[in-house]
Parts: C-alpha cells; structure tokens; sequence
C-alpha cells in the first residue's frame, strides 16, 4: 500500500494521467480523496474541473470528497489549495467501492447499508464523510453499530458555515450539503486501526445543565447559558463568537463513566447557545482547555501505538477547533505523525470514530486510522525530543494551568469534605443517618428559629424482634445482613411519602421521620413496614418487629414526644411483639 499526493495546479492533469497509468499496469485496485478548503475562493468551480480531470483519466477509481479546513499534504496541514491522494491498494484481495446516500434516495437508508455491509466478505471498514445534522447522525450510528466489532468505522464531518455550506460527494453524484458518502473497505489481508486523540482539561467548577431542547442550552445552574463565557472569559455575543467560544469547549458528563466533548456554535438572543449536538437536561458540564502537556501526552501514547501497528498509510480527521488551539504551532501533532509514515486527511467539523462498540460523533479530537496490507514489515524509530520542545508552554497557557490547578485541588478538598460530612451523618453499615443526624433533624424541625420548623410531624420507631438471638444462634454476620436488608426496605417504603427521614437509632433499633402528613399516612407507612420487613427478609430466618407510632404534639418538648414513641414502641413488644402500637 502507498499513497500518492498532488494539489490542483498547472500540472494536475498529467499528474493524475501518470498515476491512473501506473495503476493500471500494475493492476492495483486505489482510492482518491478530495479533500477541498470551504473558504477557498472558487473552490466549486475549481472542483468541478478537478471532478471532471479525475473522471476522464481515471474512470476506474472511486472517489470520495468534502470540505474541509486544513488538508494535510506532505505532512503539512494546508489552507491554500485543493489537495487530492490517491491511496494504492497493492493486494489483490483488497477491494473498495464509494457510495452515497442520496444517489438513488433523499434520505440516508442506513438498514440498506446495514444489509449490505453485512453481506460482504472481508469486510474491514467503512469511512463516513458526512454533511448530515447530529441527529441525523445519530439515527444512522444506532443501525450500522450492529456491525461486528471488529469492523472499523470512522469518518469526519465536513466543514462551513452560513454563507459557505458544507458538502460531500461521491463518485459522479452531485455535491451535497445534508447528505453523506462513504467508502466500504474490504480484503482478506487488509487491517486497520483506529485510535483518537484529546487532550482537553476542564477548568473551573461544574455547572448542571438546568434546562436544554436538543442542542440548544438555555440554563446552567438556572442563569442563562452564555453567561459562562461573558462572566469567565468575556468572550462577545459578535460574529466572531463561534471562533472564540471553539477553544473553551465543554466536557460533558453525564455518569461517572460518560463524557464527551462539545463546542458551542452561536448564541440566540435569550442567551441561550446553540452547541455542536445534543446536551442532555441535567447533566453536568465544565469548560476545557487544551493543556499542551496533556495534549502531548496523549499524542505521544497515539503514536507509540500507531508505530507498533507498522502501518503503510495514516488517514488523519483532525478538528479545526484543534487546529486553532495550536495557532502558528498548528503543524506540532500532524508533522509529528507524518514524519515517519505516509499521512493524508483533513481538519473537520467533527471526527467520527467507532469506540468500544459505539461510533461517536468526536469534537476537538483527532482521529487517526492506520492501514497495512498484510504482517508488519518495519515499525519506526520515534524522536520525541523535537517535538517536546516545539510545545513550550506560553505565559497565557501557564496560568491557565496554575488556575486548573487550584481549582482541582479546591475541588479534591471539597470531595473530601464532602465524604467527611457524610460518614459525620451517616451510620456506616446501613447507609441510613446515624442517631446524631435523624436528632438534629427532630430537634431542629421542632425550633421555631430554625427553616425547617413545622408543627405537624410524626415519628415511627421500631426495633427488631430478638435481634440478640438471631445474632447468638447465626452469627453477627447473618444480623448485619438483615440490618442492612431491613435498610433498603425502609427506602422503598418510604420512597412514595415526601418529607421523610430514615434513620439508625442504635443497635437495632431505627427511626423513621414524617413532616407535613396526616395520621392515616403514617399509620399506613407503619403498618407497610411491619408487614415488609416480615415478608422480604430472609426466609430461613424469621424476622419480625416492634413498632411505635406518634404524632408530635404542638408545644410540648421534643424530649416528650421522643419518649412516648419509645414508650409506645416498648409497648407493642410487651403486647406480644410483630405488631404497631400507636396513639394516633
């Protein structure tokens, strides 16, 4: 495999003469990419004749093109001119073909594609060129991941904006502004591999996304969205919005284990902004950087892997927003790559990229697919040292990080903090509040100084029924289990009846808290309990409680209602026990 790369000059149409003519003797099967720069000057009318050229001297080779910011050629990323690769496939096993999903339909059949993928033998990848909205994206991504996993899927959004619209093509179908292309790879001895790139820290606290429609953010911590960027980094509701606003993206999180980042788009009159694709009402976001350290990290670990493949090509989708971050260093990570293997691609929109089982729409990445055909020949001796020095970290970078770092470690501590508090107010074993917190919150609600102060609450106390010879005939063990299985009962039961607190009041006794309800839904509550915990604990051993039921009555101490829920708790023991015993 080798890749051939020319620009569209003086000399373009004998170029591309000479290279059909030697694919051709040679019987390779090849791939041209167009990859063309939206804000070039005539860079359709230019097209046109590149499409024309392409198509009378090489009829036989698929094309696939789009806009695009960036295209690198001879390891550089280039902003002046068309440039198109050929990539040559030197295996006869080695098959390609380029479709798009508008030549015979408006609409993208993906469960077309789906079918036929599925039925091609060898099949090693499809690369996706796309002009589509994210959430016509989206619907494709959920029908062509059920492709095997080992089948590489990548691809890069192409690039625009209002006035110059994005666009795809493919072979001899027109260009289009809201469809996609893509080229099926297929061969027995082909092999790929995919990996991408970040980089990116978030910087400041998180912020919860208080209200959003699809795209658009309205809300963080309910304050209008663009507040973010006036309040942190001054950054303009003017044309130049987009441009500025690319280098301070999102992380956006939505569990422990999913994030993703995104960049904003343009800002709407109300304050709300318009983000790149989805954001997810309640989920929490951060601002990034890109923190040149961690960017060079990551690089470096792509490349290693990358080198250890033994790739004969290199297909690079880079983010423009990435390519503005590294300003007149723009170069750093795409030279550092093509400096030792064959490179083509561009900086896109957004890089798509399938990742354990998913294709997800990337921002501010690169993504990178090395090919080979057949074993690993060579692999290159990497030279880091170079490119470590070309990122020096300017004055405006090092703040950036000393004010990160403040700020993770402020976040660390008040992680801490947090944790502390709630082992403070938290029994350990049962999860539930432990006596010191459901006290304080009795005493507290009944205070008239206090917030939370009401005159209408009750208190459910109930103890386990010959806890002592459960835990001398089974061991402390089984008592513990039942301790913690009568805690998750209690928060089921309670789950329905608002204003109500659980807690452990020592050994195995436990209180449960009701503000603002009436007495027949705290009789009902005690009642669901008593027949809960005789039900859903464990069979083998019966378990049973005591339980006392009360109502706080207006004036009188705390003390005094705590001691008549006791009372009434001993009493329901002495009544035979497995039973309530209130005086509502």
């Amino acid at each position: 495999m080798k890749l051939l790369q020319t620009s569209f000059n003086d000399i373009f149409e004998s170029t591309i003469r000479d290279w059909a003519a030697d694919i051709k003797a040679n019987n390779n099967t090849a791939l041209f990419h167009v990859y063309v720069p939206y804000d070039l000057k005539d860079n359709l009318k230019k097209l046109e004749i590149v499409r024309e050229i392409l198509k009378n001297e090489a009829p036989q080779i698929p094309v696939i093109g789009n806009s695009a910011t960036g295209e690198i050629f001879d390891g550089q990323i280039n902003d002046k001119d068309i440039v198109v690769t050929a990539t040559i496939f030197e295996d006869p096993g080695t098959k390609i073909e380029v479709r798009t999903s508008y030549a015979e339909a408006e609409e993208f059949d993906a469960n077309a594609l789906l079918e036929v993928a599925r039925s091609l033998p060898d099949l090693k990848a499809l690369e996706i060129v796309t002009a589509a909205t994210y959430n016509q994206l989206e619907g494709v991504r959920e029908i062509i991941d059920a492709l095997p996993d080992n089948v590489v899927i990548f691809g890069g959004v192409a690039v625009g904006d209002d006035i110059r619209l994005p666009f795809v093509f493919g072979n001899e179908a027109p260009i289009s502004n809201v469809n996609s292309a893509y080229v099926i790879y297929q061969g027995k001895d082909l092999h790929l591999q995919a990996n991408r790139m970040f980089g990116w820290k978030p910087i400041g606290y998180p912020l919860t996304v208080t209200k959003s429609d699809g795209p658009v953010v309205y809300e963080l911590d309910g304050k209008p969205a663009y507040d973010v960027y006036n309040h942190y980094l001054h950054i303009k509701k003017d044309e130049n919005f987009f441009y500025d606003a690319l280098e301070f993206p999102w992380e956006v999180r939505i569990d422990k284990d999913t994030a993703y980042i995104r960049h904003a788009k343009s800002v709407n009159p109300d304050g709300s902004i318009v983000m790149s694709s989805n954001i997810p009402q309640g989920s929490n976001v951060r601002l990034t950087y890109g923190d040149p350290r961690r960017i060079f990290e990551h690089t470096k670990q792509t490349v290693l892997m990358i080198r250890d493949f033994g790739p004969q090509v290199v297909s690079i989708v880079n983010c423009m927003g990435r390519k503005l971050f590294w300003a007149e260093n723009e170069n750093v990570e795409i030279s550092l790559i093509s400096k030792y293997m064959q490179t083509s691609g561009y900086s896109a929109l957004g890089e798509i990229l399938r990742y354990k089982g998913m294709s997800l729409l990337n921002n501010l990445s690169i993504v990178t697919v090395a090919m080979r055909e057949g074993p690993v020949a060579k692999t290159a001796d990497l030279d880091f040292e170079k490119f470590e020095r070309i990122t020096n970290i300017s004055i405006t970078a090092r703040l950036a990080i000393f004010i990160n770092t403040i700020t993770e470690e402020l976040m660390e501590k008040n992680e801490q903090l947090q944790e502390m508090l709630y082992k403070a107010s938290h029994d350990a074993m049962t999860g539930l509040l432990n006596r010191g917190a459901i006290e304080r919150i009795i005493y507290e609600t009944n205070d008239p100084e206090t917030d939370t102060y009401s005159t209408c609450w009750h208190l459910i106390m109930f103890d386990v029924d010959d806890f002592k010879q459960i835990n001398d005939k089974h061991g402390h063990a089984k008592g513990d289990a039942i301790l913690k299985t009568i805690a998750n009962i209690l928060d089921k039961c309670t789950a329905s009846l608002p204003n109500t607190k659980i807690g452990r009041w020592g050994g195995e006794e436990f209180m449960i808290f009701v503000s603002d309800s009436d007495d027949k839904q705290v009789k009902e509550l005690a009642e669901k309990v008593l027949v809960s915990v005789k039900d859903d604990t464990e069979s083998e051993i019966p378990v049973t409680i005591s339980v006392g039921v009360t109502k706080h009555k207006e004036g009188e101490y705390t003390n005094d209602t705590l001691d008549r829920v006791d009372k009434l708790m001993y009493d329901a023991k002495e009544a035979g026990k497995n039973q309530v015993c209130s005086d509502l």
